[in-house]
């Protein structure tokens, strides 16, 4: 039995308890999503600093391939571009050529990490086992110039923005005017086509401190905050930490691990065997599974982002922030769910 098998057998039995706890006063999350078609998500990583975001990236290649959610495109905001060919060939990998990808130009975190030049590298019996087709030589979009053109070619209040790095290019699409895809300013095309941007940034426990994904952009994120035009739900530090990736499952449910860019990447990220916390991944799933009430909300208010990092909440009716909030009862739950998303190919 795998490990899986295992933990799905555990989330049966606790979502059904889950299930029968009604009444609560806190308002549970509900990412908006259409009756009638998968969820248009586009996608911003800062994939190659940590091991998280090749599993969230795995996670929606999954939901995009089973007809569960709509990946119009992935904006990259790491500035290193082994990136572009490793996200290139990890689509390639899944079947899923031909996802649209733009890249920060002069953005954050330049350096390589520590797994996307060796699992670029690894083989398996004398061939590779990523094989990317574009790279920055093939003049790859500018991430916030992709964002516009996909979001001008979608429905009114269509799209939602699933952010797990540094805020770079969300900063940018703000920022941005009218080009020869819309006539509208950033500020104004999101207003109209984006529904929700699913954040995972800052931390709203007891103790604040300046999370990673926000001081490493700070001006970007303080802008973010200050300027989306839309609902945002951020996914704190808090959370992710609370419900670890297991290390066994990347051991057990990963048919063929030696040629699997996720396994290999898992083992070079760090020394194995090691759980690391699922930040990124909450993100994606509250946007690919709202029905399921994964966790609760915040009451409605206003994220600020200070000039030391830290992210300081304020409730206020008016306000279009909520955080997200962990019951400890639902930890195995999720913790079933996140390995079924990911692994579940």
């Amino acid at each position: 039995m795998t490990f899986r098998t295992i933990v799905l057998s555990v989330a049966c039995v606790v979502l059904f308890t889950f299930c029968g706890r009604q009444g609560k006063s806190s308002e549970k999350s509900a990412a908006p999503q259409s009756v009638t078609e998968p969820v248009r998500v586009i996608f911003d990583t800062d994939l190659g600093n940590d091991i998280d975001d090749v599993l969230a990236l795995q996670m929606i290649l999954n939901y995009h391939r089973r007809g569960e959610m709509n990946l119009l495109g992935i904006s990259i905001s790491k500035a290193n571009p082994l990136a572009i060919e490793y996200i290139d060939g990890f689509c390639n990998f899944n079947s899923l050529p031909d996802i649209n990808l733009g890249y920060v130009y002069n953005g954050a975190t330049p350096e390589e990490g520590n797994y996307l030049r060796p699992t670029l590298d690894a083989t398996y019996a004398g061939e590779k086992v990523l094989n990317p087709k574009r790279s920055l030589a093939d003049s790859i979009t500018v991430a916030f110039k992709m964002i516009r053109k996909i979001l001008s070619e979608q429905p009114d209040s269509s799209v939602v923005l699933v952010v797990v790095g540094p805020e770079t290019n969300i900063c940018r699409l703000i920022e941005s005017e009218a080009d020869e895809y819309s006539m509208l300013s950033g500020i104004d095309l999101m207003k109209q086509k984006v529904k929700l941007v699913s954040v995972m940034g800052g931390n709203y426990g007891n103790e604040p401190f300046p999370e990673w994904n926000i001081i490493t952009d700070l001006k970007s994120a303080q802008v973010m905050f200050s300027q989306c035009p839309v609902p945002v739900i951020a996914s704190g530090f808090e959370i992710g930490i609370a419900v670890p990736y297991p290390n066994k499952s990347i051991e057990e449910d990963f048919p063929d691990k030696v040629k699997n860019p996720l396994c290999i990447s898992y083992s070079k990220w760090g020394e194995m065997p090691y759980d690391r916390p699922t930040w990124d991944l909450t993100s994606v799933l509250i946007v690919a599974e709202p029905e399921k009430e994964y966790f609760r909300l915040s009451p409605k208010g206003k994220i600020s982002i200070d000039e030391k990092g830290n992210s300081i909440f304020s409730p206020d009716e008016e306000g279009m922030h909520r955080f997200l909030i962990l019951d400890d009862s639902n930890k195995e739950f999720i913790t079933a769910s996140l390995v079924k998303a990911v692994a579940d190919r």
